[in-house]
């Protein structure tokens, strides 16, 4: 429901706007068109370079739609839409061909989010806090999962692969309409904020979902790593360990508990930390710390760091 009102409202945004391009590219001087023109393209610019993508967003739109509700690119295409269909210095049987098809990739643009089907998963265990993929494109829904799980939230894999919109691979908005929609009615809100080791290292016993894109060219050629090149991976941290390194879950077959240090962090070239925070502002959770530490107990002495000691990494999970 939440989706289908989203698309509702966008739609209804991008007709509205449609209609006012229409109405100043036939009833605005040369001199206003031009100058309202620089305007909109000034703002949307600083919506693209700055806010689109970004954790801020869930600042301003803190709602589990977001994916949809932050698509603003479907606005600006339709404002101009609107002022190419009501110019009268553009032949009629163009603006007829390429106005809507214009309108068309609006309309496209605004449900891509939700259409096709989410992987279908193995059902695993409900026993374990920690879900490992069981398709080449869910780790994010996995590592999501087991966030849920650490904070006493039943959650599995095929569940939050289904809300958090998993196609051939999860958009970071998708896993934050999953945990948003998984954690109302409960003590917990979601938290979004960009990457960087100083976040990572701050958390301590607060386990996060981070969300990254590895820039492999910074790799050495004899390092097994098996991260894919141009495609994001999820993992779940689950406290640093010191000043210089994290212990994750990877939801990859054949890895699970890791040591990312500081080279291995150094390979992110952009990412997103989602985490849990109660709602009342207190922070700590001695059940969440329980889990951490039952989970991590018995793998403190034999963990290696990422990448090392382990069978290569396939493409599974990468993605």
């Amino acid at each position: 429901m939440d989706l289908f009102l989203a698309i509702i409202l966008m739609t209804l945004i991008t007709l509205w706007t449609m209609i006012l391009g229409m109405r100043l590219g036939k009833h605005g001087s040369s001199s206003s068109q031009f100058g309202i023109q620089m305007l909109v393209v000034g703002v949307f610019s600083f919506y693209f370079l700055f806010v689109w993508n970004r954790p801020v967003l869930t600042h301003w739109l803190p709602h589990a739609a977001l994916i949809v509700l932050a698509n603003w690119h479907a606005v600006m295409a339709s404002f101009f839409t609107g002022m190419y269909l009501s110019s009268g210095r553009i032949g009629r049987n163009r603006r007829l061909i390429v106005g809507p098809m214009t309108l068309m990739l609006v309309g496209y643009s605004i449900v891509a989010p939700v259409l096709g089907n989410a992987p279908t998963c193995t059902p695993g265990s409900s026993a374990s806090s920690l879900i490992s993929q069981t398709t080449p494109y869910t780790c994010s829904p996995a590592a999501a999962a087991s966030l849920l799980r650490l904070h006493g939230i039943s959650a599995t894999e095929s569940k939050m692969a289904e809300l958090c919109l998993t196609r051939q691979g999860t958009h970071w908005m998708g896993v934050y309409r999953g945990l948003k929609l998984m954690t109302q009615g409960t003590v917990w809100e979601v938290v979004a904020e960009p990457f960087s080791r100083k976040a990572l290292l701050s958390l301590r016993e607060s386990p996060a979902l981070l969300s990254v894109d590895i820039d492999t060219d910074l790799i050495a050629a004899n390092y097994e790593h098996g991260f894919r090149s141009n495609a994001g991976h999820s993992v779940l941290v689950l406290r640093a360990d010191g000043d210089d390194e994290v212990i994750v879950f990877d939801p990859a077959p054949f890895y699970g508990i890791e040591c990312w240090d500081r080279e291995v962090l150094s390979w992110v070239s952009e990412g997103v930390i989602l985490r849990l925070v109660r709602r009342d502002g207190s922070t700590g959770d001695a059940a969440v710390s329980t889990r951490i530490r039952k989970v991590t107990l018995q793998t403190d002495k034999s963990r290696t760091p990422a990448g090392r000691q382990k069978p290569k990494r396939e493409v599974i999970g990468r993605v």
